[in-house]
């Protein structure tokens, strides 16, 4: 999966979304159902399920055709081109042949062993699609350079600590942005940087605590208010979720990550046309967000509009495989 960069330049990435399975004769929900929302104690044990439950935010089916496992294993093919008519024979691998050619030369009496598996390649179904090769990550000796040189630069901060993040190092990525914030740099930029960090590794309570740092410093900020929000979509905590994103959506009306985190909340908390507008408006400004248009296509299956919604899924598998 591609990591979205919201435009308020930190990056978000969402380790909870699952990857697109079918999409055709997705079952729905009623809306009247007991127990959905962020509430434990609601009840679920008494909502009155109408067939299947469909997925909802961070959940999805998988197709089974993709699903190796799901079969006892990869799919195992036979290599060795065949042309029509001809005989369909296990070939001995060269190890057994070998083996026989050497007992023959002997004098050795040839056992009677039964031929050995055919030569075979593994080939799972993920391998036929086309792999993108990754982009090349920044030269960390010359962000590094640059950063002890001029270690206030916001900008040189966050590149080398994504660059380390992304290497796997968390904690040297945690303490660059620490030592910007230490020479005077904008403390609101980088402690955001900090809670994106955290929260990517579920370390949620540390995150908070980034963001209560940031929030005293500038609270109106919408990157402070969009990271809670994000935040509190992780969490489960959704009605925590739904003002600051709401906020961040006024403040910030290009933010499609705003709308796509609010389109979530609302959806759990079976505000169904609201959220039908906040994940479409999230779908026209980042048009390549297929959880987006995977988010539209679950509000209206629950909306009881399967055929609208098997459209979506189509666009968002088509999406993810662009």
């Amino acid at each position: 999966m591609t990591e979205r960069t919201p435009p308020l330049g930190i990056p978000t990435n969402d380790p909870e979304q699952l990857p697109l399975g079918v999409f055709d004769g997705m079952p729905f929900l009623p809306v009247g159902e007991k127990g959905r929302g962020d509430d434990a104690d609601a009840g679920d044990a008494d909502a009155a399920v109408a067939g299947r439950e469909p997925p909802v935010c961070g959940e999805w089916s998988f197709d089974l055709s993709d699903d190796a496992d799901a079969r006892g294993g990869a799919t195992f093919v036979d290599a060795a081109p065949k042309s029509a008519g001809a005989r369909t024979e296990p070939r001995e691998n060269t190890l057994n042949a070998a083996t026989r050619s050497t007992s023959a030369a002997h004098g050795a009496p040839t056992a009677s062993t039964p031929p050995a598996p055919p030569l075979r390649s593994l080939r799972t179904p993920m391998m036929a699609r086309a792999i993108t090769p990754p982009t090349p990550l920044p030269a960390l000796a010359e962000l590094k350079s640059i950063h002890d040189a001029h270690p206030g630069d916001v900008k040189t901060a966050v590149s080398l600590a994504n660059a380390l993040d992304k290497r796997g190092n968390i904690e040297g990525a945690l303490s660059v942005l620490l030592r910007a914030i230490d020479a005077g740099a904008d403390g609101v930029v980088l402690r955001c940087a900090r809670a994106t960090i955290l929260s990517n590794r579920l370390r949620y309570d540390d995150a908070e605590t980034e963001l209560k740092k940031a929030s005293k410093l500038r609270g109106d900020d919408p990157e402070v208010l969009l990271q809670q929000g994000i935040l509190a979509c992780r969490r489960a905590k959704w009605r925590d979720a739904v003002e600051p994103l709401e906020h961040v959506a006024k403040l910030s009306p290009q933010s499609g990550p705003a709308h796509f985190y609010l389109g979530e909340a609302l959806n759990k908390l079976d505000r169904l046309k609201e959220a039908l507008v906040a994940y479409e408006r999230s779908a026209e400004l980042e048009p390549g967000n297929w959880r987006a248009l995977k988010g539209v296509g679950i509000v209206l299956d629950r909306m009881g509009r399967p055929a609208d919604a098997a459209t979506f899924y189509r666009r968002a598998r088509d999406a993810q495989s662009g």
